[in-house]
Formats: C-alpha cells, sequence, structure tokens
C-alpha cells in the first residue's frame, strides 16, 4: 500500500523522473536542471505555505505519483482568499490503475484554500475533479488565435507534419514572407496591417506592477500581486523559452495609462498571451489592438492566447477565432460564491496565475 507525503528536496529527483516517464514518454534519469526546476518553483516560490503543499505517492519508497501545488493570494469582493494552483499532475504509467491518482487529488481539494484550479487537464483529469465535488470552467478553457501572416501562420504549421514538412518550410519562406506583406496592403481589416490609436511602451516588472495596481480589475475574483511576489513571478516567466518575453504598457491618446499585456514574442511563430489587463471596457479593443501590432513589429505569425469571458464578443470582432482545446480548466470550492464567478466569467484568472508561464512542456531537459 503506498503512502502520499509533502513534496521535499529529496523527492525532487523522483519526481523529474516521473515527469519524464508520465508526461513525455521519456524512461531516462533526468538531468539536475529539472530536478532544480522542480524544487525552484514548488518549495522556493515566494507564496510557499506548509499549509498548501505539493505532495508525492510514494511506493516502496520510489516516486509513481505527484501533484504539484503553488498557492497563489487572491481577492473576493474586496477580501483576501488563497488559490491552489495546481500544475503537475503525474502518475507512472505503470501504476494508473492503482489509487495514487484519486488519493493525491482528494488530499489536495480537501486542503484549507478557497479556491483550486487546473487549466491544463485533460478529459479524464476533469472528470476527476468533478466526480470530487468540482467544476469546469469552460469559459476560461476557450482558446484564441488572431492570424497576421496568413501564409506566415500556413507555414509555421508546417512542423506538425513531420520531416517532409520541416523540408517544405525551409524553402517556403522564400514565397510567404512576400505573399503576407502584400496582403496586409489588401483593403481588408482582418488581413492588413494591425492599427490602435494607443501608444505602448516596454517595461520593466517594478512599473508593470505599478500599472497594474494603478488600473487593478474589474472582476470579482482578482489577483493580488505585491513588490515581494511579482518581481519572482516575472523572473522565472521570462525563463521560459517560449520567445522574447515582453511586459508591456497601453496609453489612450490623452495620455492616460488604459492597460496593459505580457506575452512571449515569437519572430516567424505563434505569440503566446499570458494576461491582458484594461482600466475600462472602452479601453479594450485599442489594448488588444496595440498587442497585435505589438507582435506584428515583433515579426509574429500569429498570437495566440486564453479566452477573456467579459470581452468574447469584443474579441471576435477583432477577428480572434476561437476553439475549445483539449485540455480543460477544472475548479473547487467549498464557497459556492466563488465557484460561480469562477464559472459566470466574474474572475480575472490569467495564464499567469495558471501553468503557462511554466517552463516544464518548452524545454528539452538534456
Amino acid at each position: 500500500m503506498g503512502e502520499i507525503q509533502k513534496f521535499t528536496e529529496e523527492h525532487a529527483e523522483g519526481v523529474a523522473r516521473l515527469y519524464l516517464i508520465a508526461g513525455r514518454g521519456e524512461d531516462r534519469k533526468p538531468p539536475r536542471s529539472l530536478s532544480e526546476y522542480v524544487s525552484q518553483v514548488h518549495l522556493n516560490n515566494p507564496w510557499a505555505s506548509p499549509d498548501i503543499s505539493s505532495l508525492v505517492y510514494l511506493e516502496k519508497g520510489k516516486v509513481i505519483g505527484a501533484i504539484g501545488v503553488i498557492p497563489r493570494a487572491m481577492e473576493f469582493e474586496g477580501k483576501p482568499i488563497t488559490l491552489a494552483s495546481v500544475t503537475l499532475y503525474l502518475v507512472d504509467p505503470e501504476y494508473r490503475n492503482g489509487p495514487a491518482a484519486i488519493q493525491l487529488l482528494r488530499r489536495v481539494l480537501k486542503g484549507p484554500q478557497d479556491l483550486a484550479w487546473t487549466d491544463g487537464g485533460s478529459g479524464h483529469v476533469s472528470a476527476l475533479w468533478s466526480a470530487m465535488g468540482g467544476h469546469t470552467a469552460s469559459l476560461y478553457a476557450l482558446n484564441w488565435i488572431r492570424i497576421l501572416r496568413p501564409f506566415g501562420t500556413a507555414r509555421s504549421g508546417l512542423d506538425r507534419i513531420g520531416g517532409a514538412g520541416r523540408l517544405l518550410k525551409s524553402f517556403s519562406g522564400l514565397l510567404t514572407i512576400p505573399a503576407d506583406f502584400l496582403l496586409s496592403k489588401a483593403p481588408l481589416s482582418a488581413l492588413r496591417e494591425p492599427v490602435s490609436s494607443y501608444t505602448s511602451k516596454q517595461v520593466s516588472a517594478e512599473e508593470l506592477l505599478e500599472c497594474i495596481q494603478e488600473i487593478g480589475w474589474r472582476e470579482q475574483l482578482k489577483p493580488v500581486y505585491t513588490p515581494e511576489t511579482f518581481p519572482w513571478l516575472m523572473r522565472e516567466a521570462a525563463r521560459k523559452q517560449a520567445g522574447d518575453f515582453r511586459m508591456v504598457t497601453v496609453w489612450n491618446k490623452e495620455g492616460v495609462r488604459s492597460g496593459w499585456f505580457v506575452y512571449y514574442a515569437l519572430r516567424g511563430g505563434a505569440s503566446f498571451v499570458l494576461q491582458i489587463g484594461v482600466r475600462s471596457k472602452e479601453d479594450f479593443n485599442d489594448t488588444l489592438l496595440a498587442l497585435f501590432r505589438d507582435a506584428w513589429e515583433q515579426g509574429s505569425v500569429c498570437v495566440k492566447g486564453a479566452a477573456i469571458p467579459r470581452y468574447l464578443t469584443a474579441m471576435t470582432d477583432l477577428y480572434c477565432i476561437f476553439r475549445h482545446p483539449y485540455d480543460r480548466v477544472a475548479i473547487h470550492s467549498r464557497h459556492p460564491e466563488i465557484a460561480n464567478a469562477v464559472r459566470t466569467g466574474e474572475a480575472a484568472i490569467t495564464r499567469l496565475d495558471g501553468i503557462g508561464w511554466l517552463r516544464f512542456p518548452a524545454e528539452r531537459w538534456n
């Protein structure tokens, strides 16, 4: 019979090995860098708490299951609450018919947090959360893409085909780049180079935090960032190998700071948005357009991100295409009013508060 223990430094190599075999199908010794990263984000983050911790499932001393948890400070209707953000959820393939998965998740969901959530769960994981009294949050699982360079976007997808696709990609740039340039001059708004009446400026983490604290959020449930926690989060996010990490504030025509966005700009590829915030509903369109313009200037072929429920219509009007991915967003709370806020789109929870900034899937870990 296995046992559950709190995750400590001594389990780091076992969890790293488990990540490779359960998450990537690679049965090999994990590099030291991966073991150190597992510890860094789960034990040495500025929110770490002995009451809300990551767990491992041991079978005869071997780590055969693990669930990563990072506590995060939130606010609901003006009152401080704690979010448990579930990161890794792993079980050794040889033990998937055993009790490890259920017992690990049950232990986490019984914790003292006000809300638990994961934004990277499969359909099977989502079903487990629901069976334990949780809910799927479909509005937050929607993903969107805004195509900036159609031919370049098609070219970036050639990698998925395999060897022939990669070979074709190496030559197709000679055609796609001029073709996209010509399309950007066409009399169709969806194809033209993005334009915003707002100006934007790349800033430091300190300047971005000042902007967020000044502007704030309109939703009932919102993250709480402090001078002690925010720089750490931004440093870790910047280490992810997903493109140029950009923190940008946006100003309206009157010179008033009106919004911000944080994203990975990838030249020749898809840029990935972690967070967008605005002062008012009227600022959203031009802030989003400022993001598209910045991504265009960085050479991105498209921009992707997670849906912002209260702005779905506005995003559609700006030619964003939505899809519901395989991964789900699942939540659990003993407070019905908090759970309802997420389910109805009244939560300002973004990829910065979930797993979007984590490096696990972005690196080879050789």
